[in-house]
C-alpha cells in the first residue's frame, strides 16, 4: 500500500481536478489546455504564469495516470525526507525549471522556422516557401512537394501566392500556440531527488519483476529521455527536454541544500 503524505495527496487531487473539471463537467478539455498550457516564448498567447500552470494540466487520462503514478511511487518518501515545506518548493521549482529549459530549447528549434516564415510573408516566393516547409519536419509530403513545384513554375500567380501565404500563417499559428502540458518535468525532478537521496534503495520492477537499485533505475530514465530528445523519433510528441530539465533543476537544488547543510 502507498503511504500517502499530505503534499503528495493534495497534488494528486489538484491534478485530477484540473483534468476532470474541464473534461467531464465543462465538456471542454481544450479550454484549460489553451489557457494554462505552456506556449512558445514569443507567442502573443504566452504568459509567464504558464511556466507553472502547465504542470497542472494533462493531455489525456493516460497522460495523467502515468505522471500521478510516478508521483505516488517516488513522492511520499521524498516528502518525508525533505519535509512538506521543502518538498513543495522542490516540486514546483523543478516544474518551473523544466518549463524554462524546455521553452529555451523549443525557442532555438522553432525560431529558424518563424524567421523563414516571416521572410516569406514579407516577400513571397517559391524558394522561401520551400525553406519554410524544410524547417517544419514531417510536412514535406508528396502533395506539398507537388505544390512547391507548381508554385515554382508560376511564382507570380496570385492564387499560388495566396494559398502559400495562408498555409504559412496557419503553420505559424500552430507552432506558436501548440501548448506543452503535464507534470512530467516535476515528476522527473522528484524521481531524481529520490535516486539522489536513496541511491541504494532496491525497487521491484514490474516488467521484468526483478529488484534494481534506485540510482540505476533513475539513470535509465535519464538516458532514455536524453536519447529520445536527441533522436527526435517521428510522431513522438513527448517533451523529453522538460524531463531532463526537471532532473537537472532537481539535482541543482539538492546540491545547494546539501552545501548549505554542510556550511551550517
Amino acid at each position: 500500500m502507498f503511504n500517502l503524505t499530505p503534499i503528495v495527496k493534495n497534488l494528486l487531487i489538484v491534478n485530477v481536478l484540473m483534468f476532470a473539471v474541464p473534461a467531464l463537467i465543462l465538456q471542454d478539455h481544450n479550454l484549460f489546455v489553451n489557457l494554462f498550457g505552456l506556449k512558445y516564448l514569443f507567442a502573443s498567447s504566452f504568459l509567464p504564469t504558464q511556466l507553472l500552470t502547465y504542470s497542472l494540466i494533462h493531455a489525456s487520462w493516460s497522460h495523467l495516470f502515468s505522471n500521478m503514478l510516478g508521483l505516488l511511487v517516488f513522492g511520499p518518501i521524498l516528502e518525508m525526507r525533505l519535509g512538506p515545506k521543502r518538498f513543495v518548493i522542490f516540486y514546483f521549482a523543478t516544474a518551473v525549471g523544466a518549463g524554462i529549459i524546455y521553452s529555451l530549447i523549443h525557442l532555438a528549434e522553432v525560431y529558424p522556422f518563424i524567421q523563414a516564415a516571416n521572410e516569406f510573408l514579407a516577400s513571397p516566393n517559391p524558394d522561401l516557401f520551400a525553406r519554410v516547409l524544410a524547417e517544419s519536419p514531417g510536412l514535406l509530403s508528396e502533395r506539398n512537394l507537388a505544390f512547391v513545384q507548381d508554385y515554382g513554375r508560376n511564382p507570380a500567380n496570385p492564387l499560388y501566392i495566396q494559398e502559400a501565404s495562408g498555409a504559412v500563417r496557419d503553420l505559424i499559428s500552430f507552432r506558436e500556440n501548440s501548448p506543452m502540458v503535464g507534470a512530467s518535468g516535476a515528476v522527473y525532478g522528484v524521481m531524481l531527488g529520490f535516486g539522489y537521496l536513496f541511491p541504494n534503495l532496491r525497487m521491484m520492477l514490474l516488467f521484468p519483476p526483478i529488484p534494481v537499485q534506485a540510482k540505476y533505475l533513475i539513470a535509465f530514465y535519464a538516458v532514455a529521455a536524453l536519447y529520445y530528445a536527441v533522436e527526435k523519433v517521428p510522431g513522438d510528441n513527448v517533451a523529453h527536454y522538460a524531463h531532463l530539465g526537471g532532473m537537472l533543476v532537481g539535482w541543482i537544488i539538492l546540491r545547494i541544500w546539501k552545501m548549505q547543510a554542510q556550511r551550517f
